[in-house]
């Protein structure tokens, strides 16, 4: 008589409870590649622009309460910002470079796609999860992540969580955490949009609360009286009235959208009643309350001059969640007839403009430059299965042909973005090639002197500490070095002062306008040997 083995068999309840979990861990993988692949992919790449410039530059100076730029205080840099830069300095043995200044910034933008897309996986499910991940990494303002584009991503995630915070869990203690450190990197204007938020939102449990008051005033507190310890009253009152200054963005709705390209078209299925049924209650609560975000973003950034640069991030991630949660609902196939043909419609003109001219501009382009040659080759050959897609997604009225359509353009932005945008910025409008064509006539950690303002990219550009003169008479009681170098003007040059010291030229350079830039040192004995035994200060 034999005996059968005993073999534990799970329960049903069991067994769906891991098959969930599974189910959850691979949808998180997918989110976690789909993040990688559009932000993290080329993320140090990119030369840096004068906003980003002017971080790099502060990031290679001392902590303080502010950036520390030419020799003087920013007032537009806040603590918050520049302690990420320094820390990834620090990781390449101090050294600050391009990637010092982006790798924070890519993290960030990373970052506020996982809280995005956590709070929708708890709300709407794991397809909305991953499509709210694919519309927020794969917009075009995630692929290029630069301070040029108008976005402050580091205090722009802050504000973000902040945000999320309120709407999924109500303004609590943590919500005021998130707050106080968007205070702490970027001033009032993220605590103004919060505040606002609260207000548009008109709900019991997302107003002001003590929790979520008290951190950012404690901040706010804390940063003034350190602030007014180290450096003057005009300095902390330039750092808090700056943002008044700025003009008003009238362009911000227009630029929001275009940064939001290829997805952000489809927020606009939120107005179909079949898309807003199909939704949950507290999933219509989540996506409604970020739109309300979104648009009173968008409103108060347009007329309220200081409010853009804050606002841009937070009303990008307010599209990316409505639009993905109108994609969803696309895929699901139970819209209305009328909205089915509105996003299939949306879908197409989206394929077909990107395919014309990607298919133009890439033959000429490989036939002109053979640099690109290879990019405009994958770029054309990609194009045949978008426009194989779209054909059968308007033969066969499938959505989810029609978004993994948009989905294969998307990823033709991100290899048109890394293999040609960032290359011809580096190359056509970058300052690093003169600003390091400068840098190699000057000792590394000497500094570099200047009568008037230059672009802050060159400045970062050189590698080396740049100082601002108020006067070239002050050269003369710089005794640190052995001799002081001066980048100038070749006007400045030809026109120096005689009671200032007397200059001798290094090198001169031609600027991408055909201008000449003079880089001079002061009289006296140098050489590389006397560089290398000179003190470091």
């Amino acid at each position: 008589m034999s005996v059968e083995p005993v073999v534990d068999v799970p329960a049903p309840d069991e067994r769906s409870l891991q098959q969930r979990q599974m189910t959850e861990l691979w949808a998180w993988a997918l989110v976690l590649t789909v993040a990688a692949g559009f932000i993290l992919v080329g993320g140090g790449r990119q030369d840096l622009g004068p906003i980003e410039a002017r971080l790099g530059i502060a990031a290679g100076e001392p902590f303080g309460p502010l950036g520390f730029t030419f020799g003087g205080w920013e007032p537009s840099l806040w603590p918050g910002e520049v302690v990420p830069s320094q820390l990834w300095g620090w990781g390449e043995e101090g050294r600050i470079t391009s990637a010092s200044v982006r790798w924070p910034a890519a993290i960030a933008g990373l970052l506020a796609g996982l809280i995005l897309t956590r709070r929708v996986m708890a709300t709407l499910g794991m397809r909305a999860a991953i499509l709210t991940m694919l519309c927020w990494s794969g917009s075009v303002a995630l692929m290029d992540r630069s301070a040029g584009t108008g976005l402050a991503l580091i205090s722009g995630l802050a504000i973000v969580a902040t945000l999320d915070r309120i709407l999924g869990r109500g303004s609590g203690w943590v919500a005021g955490l998130w707050a106080a450190l968007a205070f702490l990197c970027g001033g009032w204007p993220p605590l103004a949009l919060i505040g606002l938020a609260t207000i548009v939102l008109g709900r019991r449990e997302t107003g002001l609360s003590v929790g979520l008051l008290v951190p950012p005033i404690l901040a706010a507190v804390a940063w003034s009286v350190w602030a007014l310890n180290v450096m003057s009253t005009e300095a902390w009152a330039a750092a808090l009235a700056l943002p008044l200054t700025q003009k008003t963005a009238w362009f911000l709705p227009v630029t929001v959208f275009a940064l939001g390209l290829p997805w952000s078209p489809f927020v606009a299925l939120v107005a179909s009643r079949s898309v807003r049924d199909g939704w949950s209650a507290p999933g219509r609560l989540l996506i409604m309350g970020w739109l309300q975000v979104a648009g009173a973003c968008v409103l108060a950034g347009t007329v309220v001059p200081g409010l853009a640069l804050a606002a841009g991030l937070p009303a990008l991630a307010g599209l990316a969640v409505v639009a993905a949660a109108c994609c969803d609902r696309f895929w699901s196939g139970t819209v209305s007839a009328v909205t089915h043909r509105r996003a299939l419609g949306l879908a197409v003109t989206i394929a077909l403009l990107w395919i014309v001219p990607i298919v133009v501009g890439g033959i000429y382009l490989g036939s002109a430059v053979s640099y690109y040659r290879g990019l405009a080759i994958l770029l054309i050959v990609l194009a045949v299965p978008v426009a194989g897609l779209c054909y059968k997604a308007v033969t066969l009225s499938d959505p989810r042909r029609a978004l993994i359509m948009v989905a294969l353009v998307t990823v033709c932005l991100k290899f048109a973005h890394m293999g040609y945008y960032a290359p011809e910025w580096n190359y056509r409008r970058s300052q690093g090639p003169w600003g390091r064509a400068i840098g190699q006539w000057i000792p590394p950690n000497w500094p570099v002197y200047i009568t008037h303002a230059w672009s802050p990219d060159l400045a970062f550009s050189i590698g080396r500490p740049v100082r601002q003169l108020a006067s070239p008479k002050l050269l003369t009681f710089l005794k640190d070095k052995p001799t002081n170098h001066v980048l100038l003007l070749d006007s400045e040059f030809e026109n120096w002062p005689a009671d200032a010291p007397a200059l001798v030229k290094v090198a001169s350079f031609q600027d991408e306008y055909g201008g000449t830039r003079v880089l001079a040192r002061t009289a006296g004995e140098f050489s590389w040997r006397i560089a290398r035994q000179s003190p470091v200060k």
